[in-house]
């Protein structure tokens, strides 16, 4: 004889995140992780007041604060669309071996990173389309360029700085 059905339980979820979407601790929820030490109180920032990037919430712009006190880099190190240009321009440069070592002379290629790096570079110039000012953009199309003909002339065994042409080829 088949056994009567049960009536299923109610399905009961319960939130024990211990932060709401704005960043506040919620009121009632412990850590799942006992053992772990409560993270010290955030330092007063004293950083110097920047514009606040589009969309940048409170809580997000006091730990980006927070994080250039801390590391000591509050206003000394340039941090811009250029800077970033440049140092992935420098990666794929050391990748493709244009780069020497000053302890150990030339560095070997790696075509793959290299090609990574490339991709990287590309995918800035796609979604920052529209938003660069017309230096970034130049200097962003202008290392690509640069880059990528590196790239097809190493990859394919011509020498660095050496065009290939048809009678090269």
């Amino acid at each position: 004889m088949p056994e009567p059905k049960k009536e299923p339980e109610p399905l009961t979820v319960v939130d024990r995140r211990r932060f709401t979407t704005e960043g506040e601790r919620r009121e009632g929820v412990e850590s799942t992780a006992a053992h772990a030490p409560e993270p010290p109180p955030s330092p007063t920032v004293q950083a110097p007041p920047r514009s606040q990037p589009r969309g940048e919430k409170e809580p997000v712009r006091q730990a980006r604060q927070a994080y250039e006190q801390q590391s000591g880099r509050a206003g000394e190190q340039k941090s811009d669309m250029e800077t970033l240009i440049l140092s992935l321009s420098t990666s794929s440069m050391i990748q493709l071996g244009l780069v020497e070592d000053p302890a150990g002379g030339r560095i070997p290629a790696d075509f793959e990173a290299a090609r990574h790096t490339i991709d990287m570079l590309a995918v800035v110039q796609e979604k920052t389309r529209g938003n660069l000012t017309p230096q970034e953009e130049q200097l962003l199309e202008q290392v690509l360029y640069e880059l990528r003909l590196a790239y097809v002339n190493l990859s394919s065994g011509a020498r660095p700085g050496v065009p290939r042409t048809k009678a090269s080829s």
